[in-house]
């Protein structure tokens, strides 16, 4: 079978920035763009198939009117699997726990991990978060341990960021 290209890869992550920004379900992202092992990670979280998803889609039920804006898609190997990385800018407004909302603006990079499905799809098999930059003035007001969009002593703040 032929290898995921850059350009389906581009278009793929495209397509899943759209899904996010629409905040469809789980569902409709995995049955778009993910294969049934996929993974997604956060430092040493990692979050597997359908069941990942969800649980990623509930640690962002906070966000709204987001915007994932991904640019400098860079291959780290081509083959299958494919695998690059990218930078994004996320733009969004988070409810906040004293239900004022606030508005948050980081710098991320991911690596994505893609391959074709048996019927010649491509799809992400892992979708790794590399670093997470809030720029300043628009990090959080305040940490979530339990939400690692915003944990403070997770994410860092301003111009610190977690690097693998």
């Amino acid at each position: 079978m032929v290898p995921v290209s850059r350009y389906e890869a581009v278009e793929l992550i495209k397509k899943w920035g759209v899904l996010f920004d629409l905040h469809a379900s789980p569902e409709a992202v995995f049955s778009h763009t993910i294969g049934d092992d996929f993974v997604i990670a956060f430092e040493d979280i990692e979050m597997v198939g359908i069941a990942g998803l969800r649980e990623h889609d509930e640690t962002k039920e906070q966000f709204y009117d987001e915007l994932h804006f991904y640019y400098d898609h860079v291959i780290e190997h081509e083959g299958d699997p494919l695998v690059l990385t990218t930078r994004m800018i996320w733009d969004t407004w988070r409810r906040r726990s004293d239900g004022h909302g606030e508005h948050l603006i980081a710098d991320l990079r991911h690596r994505w991990t893609l391959t074709r499905r048996a019927d010649g799809r491509p799809v992400f098999q892992r979708h790794e978060l590399l670093s997470l930059d809030y720029r300043d003035g628009y990090g959080p007001s305040e940490s979530d341990s339990e939400n690692l969009h915003i944990d403070k002593d997770r994410v860092g703040m301003g111009s610190s960021s977690r690097q693998s």
